[in-house]
């Protein structure tokens, strides 16, 4: 009869209006009651017991998240319910919520022991002295305020440190408010108020106050979870604690049997933290917060590089850029691999067998390779893997094998399956640098499973590499993990992270200030990196950061148009040559740039110096020999690109080759700076009959390692594209000569001759190099790049603090 009576009454009640919510505020972040830690009350002893009942009936108000709220179906639901279904199955009574307003309710239960309402539970904080006729369990939840401020923080050590300067974030109408207000004694001046927790943590990270005062549920979650970012005054614990609260059931004093059962209860789930973990489902803040940079450095297990710019295409087969192209070599791999000399083997078992006509190679492929999956290597995934490059359109892939229809795409028997380890390749021309080719990413063996026949450029598959892709979050930042399958040298570090920056300011903050990089990639000019590498904050003699020189990856060089005058008359171009004084033109940059005296780098393979040294007379003495002179000046205009797209200095760069030019007092140069845009457009008809330009595309790595990759595109595309117009039967057979020479000395000797031709004849007028640089930490180490530029994340180290 008791339990339908109830039922009946509590639908009625449903209706009610709680005033409580206003008149009783809750422990929430939007009202609350202070308390301090002495305010929670050890339960009253009851003076007269009653029977055992094993069904309660408890009184509450709702809704009022996250303590009550409905459900669909009328029923309460929020955390008062979680709690009181945790203790009823400790203890196992049944239970039943009635909703009825505060007000009155515990005057009913202290008049009426074992009547109708057993139980009280209201977010209203356990009171010192509690009411008549009332007792509290212990309590089964506490609360406390926290002071939050950033990792790096060493102003505030305790709450007596708070100046009237700062600017301390609160949550408006909390405890966290009146806990500032109240027991902190801050003026109204000091605080500046958010609707939530994580808007104030938020407003922290981002520098504009100097603490947050929160919850402490908010406070040991977010500086648990973001040690890095954030911690809190005091450390962890009660002791941090500001105010505090605590929260019981209310019970009749004379209901000892009942106080005594859900004390039991209560203290077997506050030792098991069934209570805790309630406590953070309830209260943890469910909205995103970013907690931006690391503060206080990196781990020492875990290598992070500060990229600027963003990864947008994992795809192999998709065209050359330096950072795509850098990080998949560092999470595939090729038959070939190269080194500091050039390629080598690596999922070969050694050199390929080469066909007479040189048009056809066969590799033997390792045994003992597999993908991250664990799933061994064939020359079935080869075949697949390079005909879905040449599929795709990748001109590393179609420009080199077989396309007997000349449609622009390989055949589909350029690639041939022998057996499961063995593969041949045909070729359309001899190309003995094909292991070079074969050491860039459209040629590298992918797994059929895992990546799409078609573009696939969020693919996070990876291919046979020292790591694997762990995670990818676009534009955010993307985490490797080291390869428990690979079957090379194991990386320096298990994990490693790439963080991806819009901006080079907020890299060097991350660098500089928090150290939450430990090195920078793609960030910096010259000067600054520089700059930062003399940089020694500590006084401690040693540099904080160090520069890194790569490879050279990028040349500049001057084009003259040779089916025109002047240019067509060789002895112009030659006087041109000697004209220029290259160390001068470097020191322009002030070391970001060396002299070319060739048009191979000199850090590539067969590269020697050719051009000469500057020499007015001599070049004075050529323009005679073409008919110009001081008394018959010779007119030209050089076009350059000035939108910044090659270097901030381009203008002066330009600046200075007109006045060492003009040196001989026979060259009257005009300068006409132009956008890139306009700039490429003239080029390809033809329009300039002298520019100055660089190669490879800023951001592009060039297409292979091998000398060819500087010197056959300025032969092969002489009449469109740059427009030399230049020709010369003596240097293309030299080019196809190396092309065939398979031999390194026999190359070498090929590479000579056409370094000499090419400063007779200059096809380019190269001029200066730079090489890739990156800026790191002091403490990293073994920083190796690949002649290509791209760096090998698996040999970097840390050194200790």
């Amino acid at each position: 009869m008791r339990r339908i009576f109830f039922l009946l009454w509590s639908a009625v009640l449903l209706t009610a209006v709680c005033t409580s919510c206003s008149n009783n505020p809750a422990e929430t972040e939007e009202t609350a009651v202070v308390a301090t830690p002495e305010t929670a009350v050890r339960p009253t002893e009851p003076s007269q017991p009653l029977d055992d009942n094993n069904f309660i009936v408890i009184a509450t108000d709702a809704p009022n998240p996250p303590f009550t709220q409905f459900d669909p179906f009328g029923n309460v639901i929020g955390y008062n319910s979680t709690v009181i279904e945790a203790l009823s199955r400790i203890d196992g009574f049944e239970y039943e919520f009635v909703v009825t307003p505060y007000e009155g309710v515990l005057d009913v239960m202290a008049a009426q022991p074992g009547g109708d309402i057993d139980a009280v539970m209201v977010p209203v904080p356990i009171p010192t002295a509690p009411p008549e006729g009332i007792a509290y369990t212990a309590p089964y939840l506490e609360l406390g305020q926290m002071l939050v401020v950033l990792a790096d923080d060493t102003t505030l050590q305790s709450s007596a440190d708070i100046s009237s300067g700062m600017k301390i974030g609160v949550v408006g109408d909390s405890s966290s408010e009146q806990t500032a207000l109240e027991v902190m004694g801050l003026s109204s001046d000091q605080i500046v108020t958010f609707d939530k927790s994580v808007a104030a943590l938020t407003a922290l990270v981002a520098e504009e106050l100097d603490a947050a005062i929160v919850d402490s549920y908010s406070a040991e979650y977010f500086a648990g979870q973001f040690p890095e970012q954030l911690k809190i005054v005091g450390g962890n614990g009660r002791s941090a604690w500001l105010s505090a609260k605590a929260y019981g059931l209310a019970v009749a004093a004379a209901n000892q049997p009942l106080l005594a059962r859900l004390n039991a209860a209560i203290a077997q789930a506050d030792s098991s933290r069934t209570l805790q973990q309630l406590g953070q489902t309830a209260f943890l803040p469910t909205d995103p917060f970013d907690p931006g940079e690391s503060r206080v450095g990196t781990t020492s297990s875990t290598l992070v590089l500060g990229v600027l710019g963003n990864l947008a295409d994992m795809d192999p087969a998709s065209n050359p850029d330096l950072l795509r192209w850098e990080v998949m070599n560092n999470v595939m791999s090729g038959l070939y691999r190269l080194d500091a000399t050039g390629p080598v083997p690596n999922l070969i078992t050694g050199s390929p067998q080469i066909s007479d006509d040189k048009l056809t190679y066969t590799f033997s492929l390792r045994p003992d390779v597999a993908f991250s999956n664990g799933r061994s290597l064939t020359a079935d995934d080869v075949k697949w893997s390079i005909a879905r490059s040449a599929r795709l359109g990748n001109f590393l892939v179609n420009a080199f094998l077989k396309d007997s229809n000349d449609d622009g795409f390989a055949d589909e028997d350029a690639v041939q399956v022998l057996d499961p380890l063995t593969v041949r390749l045909v070729l359309q021309i001899p190309t003995a640098y094909l292991p070079s080719l074969l050491a860039t990413p459209p040629f590298f063996p992918l797994d059929s499973s895992c990546y799409a026949e078609t573009a696939d450029s969020a693919s996070v598959c990876g291919g046979i590499g020292r790591y694997t892709i762990a995670d990818w979050a676009t534009g955010e930042s993307l985490t490797l993990q080291a390869n428990s399958v690979w079957f090379g040298d194991a990386p320096n570090f298990e994990a490693l992270q790439l963080v991806f920056y819009s901006d080079p300011g907020s890299l060097r903050r991350a660098l500089e200030r928090f150290q939450s990089v430990d090195m920078a990639i793609n960030a910096f000019g010259y000067q600054e990196a520089s700059a930062l590498a003399r940089q020694d904050v500590d006084g401690d003699g040693t540099a904080d950061f160090t520069l890194w020189d790569g490879p050279t990856f990028f040349k500049s060089y001057l084009v003259f148009e040779q089916s025109q005058e002047p240019w067509d008359k060789k002895q112009v171009r030659q006087a041109a040559a000697y004209a220029l004084d290259r160390d001068a033109l470097a020191v322009l940059f002030g070391g970001s740039r060396r002299p070319l005296l060739s048009p191979i780098p000199d850090t590539i393979p067969f590269s020697q110096p050719v051009y000469p040294a500057r020499d007015l007379e001599r070049a004075r003495a050529l323009l005679l020999q073409a008919g110009y002179s001081a008394g018959k000046p010779l007119e030209i205009t050089i076009w350059y690109e000035n939108n910044g797209r090659y270097s901030p200095q381009e203008a002066d760069y330009a600046n200075l080759i007109k006045q060492q030019l003009e040196e001989t007092g026979v060259f009257q140069v005009t300068l006409e700076g132009v956008v890139w845009e306009s700039f490429r457009a003239q080029i390809s008809q033809c329009a300039y009959s002298t520019y100055l330009i660089g190669w490879p595309t800023p951001g592009q790595p060039t297409n292979y390692m091998d000398a060819t990759s500087w010197t056959d595109f300025f032969i092969e595309n002489t009449s469109s594209g740059f427009c030399s117009n230049y020709e010369s039967e003596p240097m293309t057979r030299l080019l196809e000569q190396a092309n065939e020479a398979t031999d390194p000395a026999a190359r070498q000797a090929v590479y000579s001759q056409i370094q000499q031709l090419w400063a007779t004849d200059l096809p380019t007028l190269d001029l200066l190099q730079e090489p890739r640089r990156v800026l790191s930490l002091a403490k990293v180490g073994n920083v190796t790049f690949d002649p290509l530029g791209l760096l090998d994340y698996g040999t970097l180290t840390k050194s200790g603090e």
